[in-house]
């Protein structure tokens, strides 16, 4: 049976793993407080949500143990924009939930040896962002409107604006990183995952 990219085996259990795990946590966290603060006011959705993006390449290309990572890394950047806990463990849950489902149905999806870069990046800011923006925002705004920062009057126009917000992210985020690779050769240099 073939292994696809999306499907290596994890990093071994020790510090190198411990390692990439804290360092992502800490550029998600960066990078969700950098979202918030472009945000025009603070009501729970970025216009461009940069940790989605981070998310699904981590758990697609890194290892998939690394989303609880994610959660507490997503909590954190919206309890320090003011959420409530309640608020913040929701969105945590929705956009590493999402991202989850969306890296398995990636992985669905068959071999990515055989595509080239552009196709990567267009299956990751297609498929991936469709799969884990709708998750996502639907238990994040759902967490928002529980947590009375979202009238139920704007839940459509918050799940609208949520699912943008990671979509753009998630596209902007993966073919950033996709460039990377392809400038630094990591595509031709792993053609065996």
């Amino acid at each position: 049976m073939p292994t696809y990219e999306t499907q290596k085996k994890g990093l071994p259990i020790g510090p190198k793993l411990l390692g990439i795990f804290v360092l992502y946590f800490f550029i998600s966290w960066a990078v969700g407080i950098l979202s918030l603060t472009l945000a025009a006011n603070y009501d729970g959705v970025a216009i461009i949500w940069l940790p989605t993006g981070s998310a699904l390449v981590a758990l697609v290309f890194i290892d998939m143990r690394l989303w609880p990572s994610i959660v507490l890394a997503v909590m954190a950047s919206n309890l320090y924009y003011g959420s409530g806990i309640q608020a913040a463990v929701g969105i945590g849950v929705g956009s590493t939930f999402g991202a989850i489902i969306a890296t398995f149905a990636l992985r669905l999806l068959g071999p990515w040896e055989e595509l080239s870069i552009f196709y990567k990046a267009l299956k990751l800011g297609t498929f991936g962002a469709v799969i884990s923006a709708a998750i996502s925002a639907a238990i994040g705004v759902a967490s928002l409107y529980s947590a009375g920062i979202v009238p139920l009057s704007a839940f459509a126009k918050s799940w609208a604006r949520w699912v943008l917000g990671d979509s753009v992210g998630i596209f902007l985020f993966s073919s950033f990183v996709l460039t990377y690779c392809m400038i630094w050769g990591y595509e031709n240099s792993n053609a065996e995952p």
